[in-house]
C-alpha cells in the first residue's frame, strides 16, 4: 500500500504572485484548510487557513505569508509512513512530490481509507480472540493453519493487556479454521462473524 494509490490528483493550488484575497476565496469554495503553492509546476511553499487568519492588513500576496519550509511524501512512500508524518506534525494533509513537481495530495482521511481497507472491515471477515499456547513462534503457527485451510489473514496481534491474539480473517468456512486451531492448543474465546452474514457474534467462554 503507498501514497500513490490513495492520494488525490486533482489538486487547487495557487502562485505566490496572487492576492490573499484569492487564497481566502479558494479555501471558502472548496472547504479546505491548506492550499500548495506552486510556481512553474513546482512546489515553493503552503498557505493555510490559520497563516491567512494571522496576516495583517499590509500583506498583499501569498508569497509574503506562505510557509517554504515543507515537509512532503513521495509517491512510492509506503501509506503508513505517510500516517506517520501526519500523526508527528499534527497536520491534515501532506503534498505528495515526485522530483520537485507537485503530483498530489494526501489526507488523513485517505489514509483512513487505506487502513480500513487493509484491516478487511470492508469486507466480509471474522474477527477472532484466541488464548492458548505463546512462543516466538506462535503468530507464525497460526499463519501457518489459517493458509492450510485456505483462510486469507488480514492482520494479527497480541493484546497487551490480556495476552491473547486477535486477528480478522476471511473464510469460507470459518469452522474449519477454528477446529483447527483448537487441535493446535489455542483456545478460540470469541468469534465476530461479519455483519453482511446476517449472523449474531459467537462468543466462547474461556
Amino acid at each position: 500500500m503507498v501514497v500513490r494509490d490513495y492520494m488525490s490528483s486533482q489538486v487547487i493550488t495557487i502562485d505566490p504572485q496572487c492576492a490573499i484575497a484569492d487564497a481566502r476565496a479558494l479555501l471558502r469554495k472548496h472547504r479546505i484548510r491548506q492550499i500548495p503553492v506552486v510556481h512553474r509546476d513546482r512546489l515553493v511553499g503552503i498557505i493555510t487557513d490559520r497563516d491567512l487568519r494571522s496576516t495583517s492588513a499590509a500583506t498583499k500576496t501569498v508569497g509574503e505569508v506562505m510557509s517554504a519550509e515543507l515537509t512532503v511524501i513521495r509517491p512510492m512512500a509506503p501509506i503508513d509512513e505517510a500516517a506517520g508524518v501526519l500523526r508527528k506534525l499534527k497536520v491534515g494533509a501532506l503534498p505528495v512530490v515526485d522530483d520537485h513537481k507537485l503530483v498530489g495530495i494526501i489526507t488523513t482521511a485517505d489514509v483512513l481509507d487505506a487502513f480500513v481497507e487493509f484491516c478487511g472491515v470492508t469486507e466480509p471477515t471474522y474477527h477472532l480472540i484466541l488464548g492458548g499456547p505463546g512462543g516466538t513462534d506462535t503468530k507464525w503457527r497460526v499463519r501457518r493453519i489459517i493458509d492450510q485451510k485456505r483462510g486469507d489473514l488480514k492482520w494479527i496481534y497480541r493484546d497487551r493487556r490480556s495476552g491473547k491474539l486477535q486477528l480478522r480473517l476471511k473464510a469460507t468456512h470459518v469452522d474449519d479454521i477454528v477446529s483447527a486451531l483448537e487441535a493446535e492448543g489455542f483456545e478460540v474465546s470469541k468469534i465476530l462473524s461479519p455483519p453482511a452474514s446476517g449472523r449474531n457474534s459467537g462468543t466462547r467462554s474461556t
